[in-house]
């Protein structure tokens, strides 16, 4: 009998999708594009000659035979995952440096980095903020999280880690004082905060208050982290987002104050190319890209 240990990339890519319902979302976790991940399943299905999936428009459900697939799959999955899981915690060992874009560590890697190193305790990670990128390698940075526009060009093997999507926020106490119009928030009026500079709101204005030049005017701090305490102390309006400002947003020191988003920047993980970076670097960024998409998928739709 011809082993199916040939199709396990597929049977990955069936799990996800089938525990997801969405092949977008199982992408997501496994890192690859949609049309991989349909092309897995497609592979399986003409394997197992039968249906895996019943298709309604964009929507999957599992079909008999693959509601009958996906416990064993799951449960063979998890026994491989554990048991690379239990050796590498005892068999890595050693000290990765990561340099990460200041607001993204302070607000979100750092617990992140914490969580993991309780998972593999023979593996120290050295957080290093800097707004301008290292270089890789050796004496240098193990690992870069960073903007993706600042990340090296060259000599790198990049993966994107999640994107920001911006939308007006500002304090409560800031909320009740902003100037209105017919009810409305009047924009050409608004006060506010920006962070590096006055591209992002300029954008903003640009697709949804085309008419206005306020993005001209408020104060400009060169770190987002900075410009994230000026908000929530109430010095004007941020493009927040629910990945950086998430616990600013669930506390409610700062207030949504309008549907309307703009994409600012992707965040991604640069590490050098595949024969160099250190075995332990690699099971960092993994880790990393599944917690993160777990948590993306099971949040709550008005925190991403």
């Amino acid at each position: 009998m011809t082993t199916s240990l040939r199709h396990l990339n597929a049977l990955r890519a069936f799990e996800a999708a089938a525990r997801y319902e969405s092949i977008s979302k199982a992408a997501a976790e496994l890192n690859v594009s949609h049309s991989v991940v349909s092309q897995h399943i497609k592979n399986l299905e003409a394997w197992f000659d039968t249906r895996l999936f019943l298709r309604t428009g964009n929507r999957i459900t599992l079909s008999d035979d693959g509601r009958s697939l996906l416990p064993r799959v799951s449960a063979g999955l998890q026994t491989l995952k554990d048991a690379c899981a239990d050796l590498l915690r005892t068999t890595q060992k050693g000290t990765l440096v990561v340099s990460a874009e200041p607001a993204l560590a302070a607000l979100w890697l750092r617990k992140h980095i914490a969580a993991f190193c309780d998972e593999f305790p023979n593996i120290d990670i050295e957080l290093r903020p800097a707004w301008q990128p290292p270089q890789l390698g050796e004496d240098h940075a193990d690992l870069i999280l960073h903007f993706e526009t600042r990340l090296p060009q060259k000599g790198i093997k990049k993966q994107r880690l999640f994107p920001i999507q911006g939308y007006p926020a500002c304090a409560p106490e800031l909320a009740e004082k902003l100037p209105r119009r017919d009810g409305r928030i009047d924009w050409a009026n608004a006060p506010l905060v920006h962070d590096n500079g006055r591209e992002i709101w300029h954008k903003w204005y640009a697709t949804h208050e085309p008419e206005s030049q306020t993005w001209e005017k408020g104060r400009v701090y060169s770190d987002l982290s900075l410009a994230i305490h000026a908000a929530t102390d109430a010095e004007g309006i941020i493009l927040a987002d629910d990945t950086l400002c998430e616990q600013a947003i669930r506390n409610g020191t700062l207030l949504r104050l309008d549907d309307r988003d703009i994409h600012c920047v992707w965040y991604a993980i640069a590490s050098p190319k595949t024969d160099q970076t250190k075995p332990a670097a690699s099971t960092f960024t993994e880790w990393l890209l599944t917690r993160h998409a777990h948590l993306s998928a099971n949040a709550p739709s008005a925190l991403l």
